[in-house]
Order: structure tokens, then C-alpha cells, then sequence
């Protein structure tokens, strides 16, 4: 739920979703007929068959609209569209607007729906509604270009899906028929599958499978797949200490990855499955009380091997960074961490890895 600042005088926003779907059909139109003339900047070669066109938005911190055309012989709704959003987004400064003024001052939004239908969202409005109002927006005038041969011009393959995603995962839409859960609480429910029968280890083992396919990139085919990491952080974080050396075996299996694809001077930087997961997984123990040698031994040796990863990259991944911060916060020996803000490297990592595995102080 969105709280709001009663600090000052509140007005009222006007946010008209029928002046959007006028901008949107024509922003549509014009990248149909662009579409030849140009290198596609999307995911696929730009010769292959259109194979799914997604149209990305944003509302929350900033405004705009980027319409992705995918030509990947696989291509699914995985994020990808996220790495093309700057050469294909167009402004749409008043979403943001309204919404940051309803957030940061209690002001209303007057809201104009497409079919001329009058909505006021106040105070106790949830970000999933605003992302919902503008996502079917949207949505609709996709459909509306498709049915009406908008994209016949285009090369599609035969079985072309049209996508609506928000950036946050606020809203999502397809026109594909997915399989699996059709609501959050479904999802949450797939995840947690028959765990409340099982002993705690049980349950920390059964929620460090969880991780390990989210890190293999298993988690990926449900739109509420984004909810996955933070749910299953939570179960762990639930069960206490117990599931703190379980959770550095499973970050130690993938602290020789890198986790992003491709490097600096490349604009499009592509965060890998197993980034989220694992970084999650090094704040739960940063956070935790849990100070035993053992703990120690797998921060120093996530550590090792992750400086080893990045040794030879222009930006770094954050895995180091994190490792660090553990082994400062647990253990009274290790100091405080020095980062090169530009590229994420691990300054004095040299004073992390010489340090004598000892036991901490008060365990």
C-alpha cells in the first residue's frame, strides 16, 4: 500500500489513460514502419523472424514506454526486453507524475480510463493498481494494433506472442496461455509445496533447492516468478542460525560465476539467474548472529573464489562486496571494506584474504 506524506496542501492529479492509448497506437505504428529501415535493438538477429513483441513500461521512478520486438528462436518472457529499454523508450513524464504527487503529497488522480470511465486513487492505493490501470492500457492497444493488421508488415513467426510487462514486475500480461500458477498466492504455494510436513532441516534443505533453481534459471517461466528469492529469504531468515551454513554451501557453489554477461565498454549488461539469489542469500547472513568458525571458513573461500571471478573484469560483480561486509560484521578481525564506486571492486580485498581463520570473540 502507498503511504503518503500529510504534510502539505493536496491537490488533485488529472491522469487521461485516453491521451496515453492515442500515444501508444501511434508510438506503435511508428516503430512498425521504422522496423525495416534499422538494426533491430533487441534481443535475436536482426535477419530472424519476429518471434515476440513486448511492450515495457515504467511509472514509479520515471515515465516512459519501450516497445521490443524479439527475434530469438526461444524467446520468452525471461526479462530480456529490460537490456534494450534505452534506444527504444519514449517519455511519459505525466505518469510518473501523478504518481510520485500521490506519494509524496496525498494528491488524488483524477483517472480518465481509455473508454472514458472516471477513477479517483487516493490514500490506500497499491502501486500493483496504478501499474494495473496503465498496464491494461496498454494491453489494449497492443491488441487493438494486432487485430487490426498493424503488425502484418512485419516478418512475425507464425507463433508470435505479444507481451505487456511494468520494469518492477508490477503487472504483467500475455496473450499465450501459460501453464503453472495464475496468482500469487498459487505461486507462493508451488514454491512451498509440501514443506510445512517436513522436520526444520528438512525445511531449510527444501528451501535451498529453491535457490538453487532460481540460480539455474528454473524460476524464470511464471510472471510471479520475481517474487520467488524474496519469499524464500524470508522462510530461511524464519528458521533461524540452522539454515546460515546450508545457505554459504549453496553461495560457495556459484561464487566462481560471473554475474553479469558481457563487461565494460558494453552498454547491455545482462544480470545472470544466479545474481539475485546469491546476493540475497550473503544479506540474510550478514544479518544473522550466526559467528562460527565453519560460518567463517565458507565466507573466506565464497570470497576467494569470487575475487577470483571478477579478477580479470572492468566491473565487477557485488558478490565480493557482500562477502566482505559478512566477514566485518561477524568477526572482530577484518576490516572495514574499501569499494571503487566505479567498478565495483574489492580494493583491500588482499587484507580479507590474508587474514588467520580464527574464532570470533563472545560466541
Amino acid at each position: 500500500m502507498i503511504s503518503v506524506s500529510n504534510n502539505q496542501a493536496i491537490t488533485e492529479m488529472q491522469l487521461d489513460l485516453r491521451k496515453a492509448a492515442r500515444l501508444i497506437r501511434k508510438q506503435i505504428t511508428q516503430r512498425v514502419r521504422d522496423y525495416p529501415l534499422y538494426i533491430n535493438e533487441g534481443p535475436g538477429r536482426d535477419e530472424a523472424s519476429i518471434q515476440q513483441i513486448t511492450i515495457g513500461y515504467q511509472f514509479d521512478q520515471s515515465g516512459w514506454l519501450a516497445i521490443i520486438f524479439d527475434t530469438r528462436p526461444q524467446a520468452k518472457n525471461d526479462g530480456e526486453w529490460n537490456s534494450y529499454i534505452e534506444p527504444n523508450a519514449i517519455e511519459f513524464d505525466e505518469w510518473h507524475r501523478a504518481f510520485s504527487d500521490l506519494v509524496e503529497n496525498g494528491s488524488p488522480i483524477n483517472l480518465i480510463l481509455p473508454d472514458g470511465t472516471k477513477r479517483k486513487l487516493g490514500k490506500g492505493t497499491t502501486v500493483e493498481q496504478v501499474a494495473e490501470s496503465i498496464g491494461i492500457t496498454i494491453r489494449d492497444a497492443l491488441l487493438q494494433a494486432r487485430d487490426n493488421g498493424v503488425f502484418a508488415g512485419l516478418p512475425l513467426a507464425p507463433n508470435c506472442s505479444y507481451v505487456v510487462e511494468e520494469h518492477e514486475g508490477y503487472f504483467g500480461w500475455s496473450d499465450q496461455v501459460e501453464a503453472g500458477p495464475q496468482s500469487e498466492q498459487a505461486y507462493l504455494d508451488h514454491l512451498e509445496g509440501d514443506v510445512a510436513t517436513k522436520s526444520e532441516a528438512g525445511q531449510v534443505e527444501h528451501w535451498v533447492k529453491v535457490l538453487e533453481r532460481i540460480a539455474s534459471g528454473k524460476e524464470n517461466e511464471s510472471k510471479w516468478s520475481f517474487l520467488a528469492s524474496d519469499h524464500t529469504i524470508e522462510q530461511l531468515e524464519a528458521l533461524g542460525d540452522q539454515a546460515i551454513v546450508p545457505v554459504l554451501k549453496f553461495v560457495r557453489k556459484w561464487a566462481d560465476q560471473p554475474e553479469w554477461e558481457g563487461d565494460r565498454p558494453k552498454r547491455k549488461l545482462i544480470e545472470l539467474p544466479m545474481q539475485r539469489p546469491t546476493i540475497d542469500a550473503l544479506m540474510l547472513v550478514r544479518n544473522s548472529s550466526c559467528r562460527t568458525p565453519e560460518v567463517e571458513k565458507l565466507l573466506c573461500q565464497i570470497l576467494q573464489k569470487s575475487v577470483q571471478a571478477n579478477s580479470d573484469r572492468k566491473l565487477w560483480g557485488i558478490m565480493p562486496l557482500w562477502t566482505a561486509r559478512c566477514l566485518s560484521k561477524l568477526f572482530d578481525h577484518y576490516p572495514e571494506l574499501k569499494q571503487n564506486e566505479s567498478t565495483n571492486e574489492l580494493v583491500n580485498r588482499d587484507e580479507y584474504l590474508s587474514k588467520p581463520s580464527k574464532k570470533s570473540q563472545g560466541d
